[in-house]
């Protein structure tokens, strides 16, 4: 099953995507699932109702998560279903995440790292990466985003040698804005039975998926 992890619809103010947009366009490029994960933001009944309409009527599975930005790193989160202050902390943010048994993954790790066209020697970029290494985001997430449709071929080589180098587990996904962002990359699972968020909160956790490319 393939599933783009890491969507923005217009409830994220830096997006201009509806719901139906995101879902539409994603099937048609081949994907099974998207996930809306606005940021600081959650799925309200209003907004359930709506989605579960877009999903019987495109044939595509929608999940509900919210992408936190803490003082480490942007968190992509699955479970929790509000704001609570604090969440800014990020032990704070997995003790709330663990309380409702869900999943957490670290998306663009490069952000703050490695700047779009950047250039440096190896032995810079091996520096960079041992010190990412020790960050305490690792003892958190369940996984980190190796693959993101809005960053560069260079700073997804930098997660994803990050993710070797941790042994992490990776993940892909098209942070879409913008139509141009849709269906870039997503994540495939090994198994095909996903049809609700906690089902994906499992597989998540278990961790048998991997990054694929789209387009």
């Amino acid at each position: 099953m393939i599933i783009d992890l890491h969507c923005h619809s217009v409830h994220s103010d830096d997006s201009l995507l509806s719901f139906e947009e995101i879902a539409r366009q994603s099937k048609e490029r081949g994907i099974d699932g998207v996930c809306i994960t606005d940021h600081e933001t959650f799925i309200d009944s209003n907004a359930l109702e709506e989605l579960e309409s877009i999903s019987n009527k495109i044939n595509i599975r929608i999940f509900e998560g919210a992408e936190i930005n803490t003082d480490v790193g942007h968190i992509i989160t699955f479970g929790i279903k509000e704001y609570k202050f604090g969440m800014h902390n990020l032990k704070f943010l997995y003790e709330q995440v663990a309380i409702n048994k869900g999943a957490m993954i670290w998306a663009h790790p490069y952000r703050r790292i490695i700047n779009d066209n950047e250039t440096m020697t190896p032995e810079e970029f091996q520096k960079r990466l041992d010190q990412t290494a020790k960050s305490e985001i690792f003892k958190y997430v369940d996984a980190i985003e190796v693959n993101n449709g809005r960053g560069s071929d260079f700073q997804n080589h930098f997660s994803k040698k990050l993710a070797q180098l941790t042994r992490s587990k990776m993940t892909g996904a098209s942070d879409c804005h913008l139509t141009k962002d849709i269906g870039t990359w997503a994540t495939e699972f090994e198994t095909d039975d996903i049809d609700n968020t906690i089902q994906l909160i499992y597989e998540i956790k278990k961790g048998k998926y991997k990054p694929l490319k789209i387009n």
